[in-house]
């Protein structure tokens, strides 16, 4: 069995871990893939480079380790959602759940805004590695409703939709946050932004009600 002094030293590690993704999320988000140090990672984290490199072997591991911590729950929320009955009750759980688990993980977004905008050699592995399951889960929960509103050409700019908001309230928080006078990633704001969002879903979810007037973008 473990010793006293092992499980300590576990528990440490583990701390010490979550310290470091912390660091790094946050400057990478700032700065991007190339522009955050493993050094600079190592002095926010009160770490030396030495003991840096004890828990993370590169630069590469420690940047997917922070996207693994922030994304792989996203997934597996998605595909838990995707395998049940489309019900609103179960919708308003999915959406409550993405947005307690990117409040743990506010940087993430703003880490993946800043690849997309400045087109870095890594936003290609970003989208094939995570951007693309979470895009792939959302239109299979869309398929598996049975009251889907949505045609086929549609899903797809509905959950590309869904990325822009949820991601976009978290990576434009302080241009958010001057606009409206208030931190947007405050338990209150945030509490408000879920309530909006659950909202948002039930309206996206009801079938529409056929006018008499052809939409004339159909088929666009």
């Amino acid at each position: 069995m473990p010793t006293t002094a092992s499980r300590r030293r576990s528990i440490d590690s583990a701390a010490t871990r979550e310290a470091i993704l912390d660091a790094a999320e946050a400057l990478f988000a700032e700065r991007g893939f190339a522009g955050a140090g493993m050094r600079e990672i190592a002095e926010v984290s009160d770490l030396t480079p030495a003991s840096l490199y004890n828990h993370f072997r590169s630069k590469e591991a420690l940047y997917e380790a922070v996207l693994a911590r922030a994304l792989t729950p996203l997934l597996e929320i998605l595909r838990d959602f995707a395998s049940r009955d489309q019900s609103l009750p179960a919708a308003d759980e999915m959406v409550g759940a993405i947005m307690a688990r990117l409040a743990r993980t506010p940087h993430v977004p703003r880490l993946l805004h800043h690849e997309a905008a400045s087109g870095a050699e890594r936003l290609q592995h970003i989208s094939r590695e995570w951007i693309r399951p979470l895009f792939e889960q959302g239109i299979s929960a869309l398929r598996r409703d049975p009251i889907n509103p949505w045609g086929e050409g549609e899903q797809a700019l509905v959950i590309s939709a869904w990325l822009h908001m949820v991601f976009g309230h978290f990576a434009l928080a302080p241009l958010l946050a001057e606009v409206r006078g208030e931190d947007p990633l405050s338990p209150d704001a945030l509490e408000r932004q879920t309530h909006f969002f659950r909202k948002l879903a039930r309206l996206m979810m009801t079938p529409r009600t056929p006018s008499s007037e052809p939409d004339p973008t159909d088929g666009v």
